[in-house]
């Protein structure tokens, strides 16, 4: 039997989309810190979100949590289960997220846990942007 050990999260990423290359890479595309919106309630069509893992070994519940700029209201979650068999394994869990409304411009927040405990917040800036005019 493993010894469970707590993983640590290297890195969450946001980005536009992700996709599987042949020998196990990944692209992503569009990665991105701050969204820009020129009206609001704002439509984001896709936002892929990417926690990669490691240094772990067992089974862990995980929580991703896209929270409205009040830090109550939770746009989107998504629960998964993290299993890695030994602390050389990497485990990078992948969340796709549709047509997700903001509501207002402000910082939203993407939030990581592990067996129900917070291991990362990371603010995500939606910006309204004036439109330009032409001419």
């Amino acid at each position: 039997m493993v010894e469970k050990t707590r993983p640590n999260l290297n890195f969450t990423i946001l980005c536009d989309d992700v996709r599987q290359e042949m020998g196990g890479k990944i692209s992503l595309m569009g990665i991105f810190d701050n969204l820009y919106a020129q009206s609001f309630p704002a439509v984001h069509p896709r936002l892929v979100i990417i926690n990669e893992w490691s240094e772990g070994a067992g089974d862990f519940d995980t929580t991703l949590r896209i929270l409205a700029p009040d830090r109550k209201s939770v746009l989107r979650e998504n629960n998964a289960r993290l299993k890695m068999a030994n602390q050389g394994q990497k485990h990078r869990d992948v969340s796709i997220h549709m047509n997700i409304e903001f509501r207002e411009p402000g910082t939203y927040w993407i939030e990581s846990y592990l067996d129900g405990m917070l291991v990362s917040s990371l603010p995500l800036n939606v910006v309204q942007v004036k439109a330009k005019s032409f001419g």
